[in-house]
C-alpha cells in the first residue's frame, strides 16, 4: 500500500471538512425538504442539475488523467484508437498538469454521451410530472448552484491541487457520471413507484426517504473508495482507478542512433488522406453512397450533401488520427534496437529489440506504388497474444505498462527499407522472400 493510501484510524478535522464540502450538494436537498419545506419537484430538479454538474466536471477532468486505460481500444477502434496508444503529454502554463493526446478518444466519448446522460435524467425528471412554479425554479437554481459549486470545489481540491489526476485514467474518470445517472434514475423510479402505490402518506415523506438514501449511498461510496480491501459493484464490472495502467517511460539507448528514418511530410499527408478516404467513403460507403443515391433519386440536394458530409466528416477524423499515429513518428535505428519516437510529443512510443525479430517483410500496396515507397513490417517473437475479456474485472488485474516489451513495428512508406534492416543486420530476411 502506498503512503498516500494509508487510512487514518479516525476521521481528522480536515477530512470532515473535505467530506462536508463534497457532500454539501447532497445534504442541501434533505435540509431543504425537512427545514424549509421544499416541494418534491424542487428536490428532484436539484438532483437533475447535480447530474448535469457531475457530467460537466467529469468531462473537464478527462484531458488531464495520467494513467493509461486498461483496455484494448487502441487495437480495435480504427477511428480514434490510434490516439490512445500515444505516449507523452503536453505541458500547460500555470497550475494545471499536462494534457494527453491519448485521452482524446475518451474525451470525445464523454462529449457525446454527456448530453445523452443529461437527456435521460431530464426524461426521468419529466416522468415525475413536476409542477414548476417561480418558487420551485428559484429553489432548483439555488440547490443546483450549491451542487455545481461543491462538485467544482471537490474537483479542484482533490483532482488538480492534490494530484488526483495521477491516480486516474480517462476511462476511470468517465465512470462517475454513469454512476450518478444510475443513482438518480433509481431515485426517480422509486419516487414514481411510491407515488403510484400510495405506500406513503404524502410525497414529502417519499422525498425525505429518497434524500436519506442518496446521502447514505454517497457516504458509503466515499468509504469504499478509501478502503483498498473493498470494491463496489461498478468497480467489479467496469474497473476503477486501481485497475488502470501506471505509465512507465520507454527505455532508450544512451548512444545516438545510427540511422533515422521517417515518412516525408508530403508522403505522410498523402497517406493520411488515403486512409481517410478509404474509411469515410469505402468502409462507410454503404451509408455515404446510400444517402447520396437516395438524395439523387428523390431530387433532394440536402440528403446528398448530408451523405457526402458524413463521408468527409468521418474521413477527416480518420485522416487526422492516421497522421498523428505515423506522420509524426521517426524511427531511430540502433544496432540492437529500434525506437519509434514521436517528434510532436517529444516522447518514445515503442521499441523493438533486434534479437526478438522473427520476420520482416517489405510490401508495396496501392499507395506505395503511387508514392514509389515500401512498407516495412516486422514480426516479433511472442507478440500474438490477444487480450482476454471477462464479465467481472479481477481483483488484481494486470496493470503493468508494456513499456519494456519488444513491440512489432510497422514502418509505412519508406523510400529505402533496407536502411533499417541493414542496421539490425536483418536484410537477409527480405532477401529470403
Amino acid at each position: 500500500m502506498r503512503p498516500d493510501q494509508v487510512q487514518s484510524p479516525m476521521p481528522t478535522a480536515a477530512r470532515l471538512y473535505h467530506d462536508g464540502v463534497a457532500l454539501a450538494g447532497t445534504v442541501l436537498p434533505l435540509v431543504g425538504v425537512v427545514v424549509l419545506g421544499w416541494s418534491p419537484a424542487a428536490v428532484l430538479g436539484i438532483y437533475l442539475v447535480e447530474l448535469c454538474s457531475v457530467c460537466f466536471w467529469t468531462v473537464l477532468q478527462v484531458p488531464f488523467a495520467t494513467k493509461r486505460p486498461n483496455n484494448a481500444l487502441d487495437e480495435g477502434f480504427e477511428l480514434l484508437g490510434p490516439l490512445q496508444a500515444k505516449r507523452g503529454g503536453t505541458p500547460l502554463p500555470g497550475p494545471f498538469p499536462p494534457v494527453y493526446l491519448r485521452n482524446v478518444p475518451v474525451l470525445v466519448t464523454g462529449l457525446v454521451l454527456t448530453p445523452v446522460v443529461a437527456g435521460l435524467g431530464f426524461v426521468l425528471f419529466a416522468l415525475t410530472r413536476p409542477t414548476i412554479t417561480e418558487s420551485v425554479a428559484a429553489t432548483i437554481l439555488l440547490g443546483g448552484s450549491v451542487a455545481f459549486l461543491s462538485h467544482g470545489a471537490t474537483t479542484w481540491r482533490q483532482y488538480f491541487r492534490d494530484g488526483g489526476y495521477r491516480e486516474h485514467s480517462p476511462r476511470s474518470v468517465l465512470l462517475t457520471p454513469f454512476k450518478s445517472l444510475w443513482v438518480v434514475g433509481i431515485l426517480f423510479v422509486v419516487f414514481l413507484a411510491l407515488e403510484a402505490s400510495r405506500a406513503l402518506p404524502n410525497s414529502r415523506i417519499a422525498v425525505i426517504a429518497l434524500a436519506l438514501g442518496k446521502l447514505g449511498y454517497e457516504v458509503r461510496t466515499r468509504r469504499i473508495d478509501r478502503d483498498d480491501g473493498r470494491r463496489s459493484l461498478f468497480a467489479k464490472l467496469y474497473g476503477s482507478k486501481r485497475t488502470e495502467v501506471d505509465p512507465v517511460p520507454i527505455q532508450t539507448p544512451d548512444s545516438d542512433p545510427v540511422e533515422r528514418v521517417s515518412m516525408s511530410r508530403s508522403v505522410a499527408v498523402v497517406d493520411a488522406l488515403g486512409h481517410g478516404f478509404r474509411y469515410g467513403f469505402l468502409k462507410l460507403g454503404i451509408f455515404v453512397w446510400g444517402a447520396v443515391a437516395l438524395g439523387a433519386s428523390a431530387g433532394s440536394p440536402g440528403i446528398v450533401a448530408a451523405g457526402l458530409g458524413l463521408g468527409v466528416g468521418f474521413g477527416s477524423i480518420r485522416a487526422t488520427t492516421r497522421y498523428l499515429r505515423y506522420g509524426t513518428v521517426e524511427y531511430r535505428c540502433h544496432p540492437d534496437v529500434i525506437v519509434a519516437y514521436d517528434t510532436l510529443l517529444d516522447e518514445p512510443q515503442a521499441r523493438m529489440v533486434g534479437s526478438d525479430v522473427a520476420g520482416a517483410t517489405a510490401e508495396r500496396g496501392l499507395l506505395d506504388r503511387l508514392l514509389g515507397t515500401e512498407t516495412l513490417d516486422f514480426e516479433v517473437v511472442g507478440a500474438d497474444e490477444q487480450p482476454s475479456f471477462d464479465l467481472i474485472v479481477p481483483e488484481d488485474p494486470d496493470t503493468e505498462d508494456d513499456a519494456d516489451e519488444s513491440i512489432p513495428l510497422s514502418m509505412p512508406h519508406l523510400a529505402e527499407p533496407t536502411v533499417v534492416t541493414d542496421v539490425l543486420q536483418l536484410t537477409w530476411m527480405l532477401d529470403g522472400e
